[in-house]
């Protein structure tokens, strides 16, 4: 049972009645009630015969109760009510209980009633059929001609109904309340002549001001619209019509001169009876970050745009002078190749009438001048040396290089190798076992004549570098897991340095401090050729060297697969 004690009927309201008068003195019920000198009757009989003079709605049901509790009357309605109740019962108690000792629910109800003499209303539930019920009990003091308080009258009235549409009503608000909390940081509400008339707290967390100083003022007084991220800025326009809008941009200047950014969003509201318009209610959403991000992302869009101009422009640029380039590179190997033809010619009759001094073929010449023919034609054939791999580099590099490949001994390819240097390495006092020893039954898959060209300047390198005294020779290692052979080439010679193994293979490379690239031992161009045609041949060439040690150069070929390759040109 919850009694309002806050709730108090009116004076007027509450039922004034008149006891009736007798010789004997007035019986009363509680401490509080003295017997009057002109009462002739008991407070309980006073009130019994005050009951057809209490005004109340017949239709109700009602209970006469005396000041300890026990109930002297209850009407048809309330014995109605308490049938229907079964198990349940209100304040009074039941049908059953009337005349008897009085219900304890009813002594805080009593309190209240003499505590301020008046009418309190108290709410009970009683559960019928399974769902609960609401009755609101109004409860009243019944006064004799004195004014003292003899009894008190009560009715009930059902008002499940109000009580439940209340309860939805709030739940409905608080849902609302919820959306427009998870939905927006702020609303307003305006009236028709579009002044603020509800602003919420939040706008002053926001804006860093009170909200009380934004209300009776227009949106223009204090913002201003202007175009959204979508470039539309029709709010203005919409309120002029009177119209919903949504998401327009509303920029508030707050007092240390930042600007917040907000989407407003809001619908008209009208007098249902007559359609007269009211105003606007709305909601706000802080779009600050996200309007600074949309700008910082604009930015770099345009930065973007702007490397990917200049980035398209150097790439231009870097065409043309890439087509430039491969223009003069195309030109200087064509000049090269046929300088090299042009140059072979005039040198191979020098180098032929050198040789042909050497043997005396003219005659007898003077040791002197048999001597100058020899320096003749070894001058000749170091230079011819130089312009074959000066014509070598410029057929690789215009990509004119033809390859024939086939299937080749390994041992018989080295060997016309061999026969080809072993004689200067013996003129040194080199060692040369390591050469001649070696014996393979491997067969590779290559191009004969370029395939010899690596080795004989592979060995012609170990025999030139390799002081007197020292060896030079050859290991071949089969390596079935990638169907490669390994062709290794080493010397006992001074080695090369870590750092500078990378740059041998480099084209007119030139390091001081070694031997491998002195200006006087070629152009500096063998090894990079010869690694170039490895390469060509799906193969390539390593180098492994330690400084005192000697070097040890490796050429990778592929083994043969058993297929033929007679004609097979690339």
């Amino acid at each position: 049972m919850k009694v309002d004690k806050g709730t108090i009927e009116a004076a007027a309201n509450v039922v004034d009645l008149t006891g009736r008068r007798g010789d004997g003195a007035d019986a009363a019920f509680g401490a509080s009630i003295s017997r009057g000198t002109h009462a002739g009757l008991p407070a309980n009989e006073q009130a019994l015969g005050l009951i057809d003079r209490i005004v109340v709605d017949d239709s109700l049901p009602l209970y006469v109760a005396a000041l300890d509790g026990t109930v002297i009357h209850m009407n048809g309605h309330y014995r109605q009510l308490d049938h229907m109740l079964g198990d349940a019962t209100l304040a009074p108690g039941g049908a059953e209980t009337r005349g008897k000792r009085g219900s304890t629910m009813l002594a805080p109800i009593i309190g209240d009633i003499l505590a301020s003499r008046a009418t309190v209303r108290a709410e009970e539930v009683a559960v019928i059929g399974g769902k609960e019920r609401v009755y609101l009990g109004r409860h009243m003091p019944v006064r004799n001609e004195k004014g003292e308080i003899i009894a008190i009258a009560g009715t009930y009235e059902d008002v499940t109904v109000q009580v439940r549409g209340i309860e939805e009503a709030s739940k409905t608000q608080a849902r609302f309340q919820d959306f427009a909390r998870a939905s927006s940081d702020w609303f307003f509400e305006c009236g028709a002549d579009l002044k603020i008339t509800t602003l919420s707290d939040r706008f002053t967390a926001l804006v860093g001001q009170p909200a009380q100083l934004f209300v009776g003022a227009e949106f223009h007084q204090f913002g201003r619209f202007d175009a959204n991220l979508e470039g539309h800025s029709d709010g203005p326009r919409a309120i002029k019509m009177r119209k919903p809008f949504r998401d327009q941009l509303f920029v508030v200047e707050t007092h240390d001169g930042h600007e917040l950014k907000f989407h407003l969003s809001a619908v008209p509201v009208f007098e249902r009876a007559s359609g007269e318009f009211r105003g606007y209610r709305g909601v706000g959403m802080d779009v600050t970050e996200r309007y600074k991000q949309a700008n910082d992302a604009r930015q770099n869009q345009e930065r973007l745009e702007k490397l990917l101009a200049e980035l398209t422009r150097k790439n231009i640029a870097l065409d043309d002078a890439t087509a430039q380039a491969t223009t003069a590179l195309r030109a200087k190997n064509e000049f090269l190749a046929a300088m090299s033809h042009e140059l072979r010619t005039p040198l191979n009759a020098i180098i032929g009438f050198a040789e042909s001094f050497e043997r005396k073929a003219f005659g007898e010449l003077e040791d002197a001048y048999l001597a100058y023919a020899a320096d003749i034609r070894k001058s000749g054939q170091h230079l011819l040396g130089l312009i074959n791999d000066i014509l070598d580099v410029a057929v690789i590099e215009s990509g004119g290089l033809s390859l024939l490949i086939d299937e080749l001994p390994l041992e018989r390819v080295l060997m016309k190798a061999v026969q080809m240097n072993v004689e200067a390495a013996r003129k040194k006092q080199i060692d040369v076992d390591g050469l001649l020893a070696t014996t393979s039954d491997l067969v590779i898959k290559a191009d004969d004549r370029r395939t010899t060209q690596i080795i004989v300047n592979l060995l012609s390198n170990a025999v030139k570098f390799t002081p007197e005294g020292g060896s030079i020779g050859c290991e071949i290692t089969e390596n079935r897991d990638d169907n490669m052979v390994e062709l290794t080439i080493w010397d006992t010679g001074i080695g090369i340095s870590e750092e500078n193994q990378p740059k041998v293979f480099e084209k007119f490379h030139q390091v001081t401090d070694d031997v491998y690239s002195r200006k006087q031992e070629g152009t500096g161009l063998g090894l990079h050729i010869s690694r170039e045609l490895a390469r060509r041949m799906d193969g390539d060439l390593t180098l492994a060297s330690n400084v005192g040690e000697g070097s040890r150069f490796t050429v990778h070929l592929p083994l043969s697969d058993g297929a033929a390759a007679d004609d097979n040109f690339i």
